[in-house]
């Protein structure tokens, strides 16, 4: 499925760009929901863009390069012997380092181990079949996989987000005596929690851009 739609440029660079926004954009529903942010201030731009990608380098990069390496092999080897399990060897690979940025408790490891099975799926597992399928059959596949792997991109995203968020650090500033966390900023809209005795309070506290002139970065 992938090798087809690479033949395709045109579409590949459509469906990249959709995949690029959609794990941007749930990146942000988890980063916010866990701060208690409103979702509808959520603004995807340039700077929001490159920053999440950066941060989910970290998710993305270990999983690739080492799902890549095991296909590569059981490819070479014909899927046969131990190479036969390369997609299931992936599938851990996906639950291992998913699960790593999660909170380690067994709903989450479940969680992990079920988006990993989503994640094998997607692979070019090897065709055995020799008889020719209904033309309607590959359709209904294509789509069935496509769903999945939409599911497997928000999901894994939202959860990613969550659990960035709730492990970050964020940026200290003063104003009339009183010291701030900014935790996002959309356009002009900052949103701050206000930090009493070295912890941040639960409440959101909404600043407008211009609202923030005379603030005094303290740092983390």
């Amino acid at each position: 499925m992938l090798e087809r739609l690479l033949r395709r440029e045109g579409l590949a660079i459509a469906v990249g760009t959709v995949l690029l926004y959609t794990s941007v954009y749930f990146f942000e529903r988890g980063y916010c929901t866990r701060l208690n942010i409103p979702l509808d201030y959520i603004e995807i731009s340039i700077p929001t863009i490159a920053n999440d990608i950066m941060y989910s380098l970290f998710l993305i990069f270990p999983i690739a390069v080492i799902s890549m390496v095991i296909m590569i092999a059981g490819e070479r080897n014909e899927y046969k012997g131990q190479y036969a399990f390369s997609p299931f060897y992936c599938w851990l690979v996906y639950t291992v380092v998913l699960f790593y940025f999660m909170e380690h408790t067994w709903g989450n490891a479940f969680t992990s181990f079920f988006l990993g099975g989503l994640f094998f799926m997607q692979l070019p597992l090897p065709e055995k079949a020799t008889e020719r399928s209904p033309h309607w059959t590959g359709y209904y596949s294509s789509f069935i996989r496509f769903t999945m792997a939409l599911f497997l991109v928000c999901t894994t995203f939202i959860i990613y987000g969550n659990s960035f968020a709730a492990n970050t650090s964020f940026n200290t500033y003063n104003q009339n005596g009183k010291k701030y966390a900014l935790l996002k900023v959309y356009g002009e809209n900052a949103f701050m929690q206000e930090v009493v005795n070295g912890k941040r309070v639960s409440e959101i506290t909404y600043f407008n851009a211009k609202n923030m002139t005379g603030m005094i970065l303290t740092g983390n």
